[in-house]
């Protein structure tokens, strides 16, 4: 399962980086631009790991929109 979400997120980066702008539309969402689908990522990503990390009560902070696509662009 591990790897399947890596090779998965190696890819979404990989496609987020080759992307000519954050303000294109995602084709199977119109209403919504590449940077609203690597904000929502990125936010549901971070709580998840906060989560697994520190237990059921933890939460994570609110972060920028920018934040989440630096995070998604350079993480491993």
């Amino acid at each position: 399962m591990r790897r399947c979400f890596d090779e998965r997120s190696t890819a979404f980066r990989a496609a987020v980086a080759a992307a000519p702008s954050l303000d294109v539309q995602v084709p199977t969402c119109p209403e919504w631009t590449l940077f609203d689908l690597v904000q929502h990522l990125g936010e549901g990503r971070r709580f998840w790991a906060a989560t697994v990390a520190a237990g059921p009560a933890a939460t994570s902070p609110a972060k920028s929109a920018s934040e989440d696509v630096q995070y998604l662009v350079e993480a491993e």
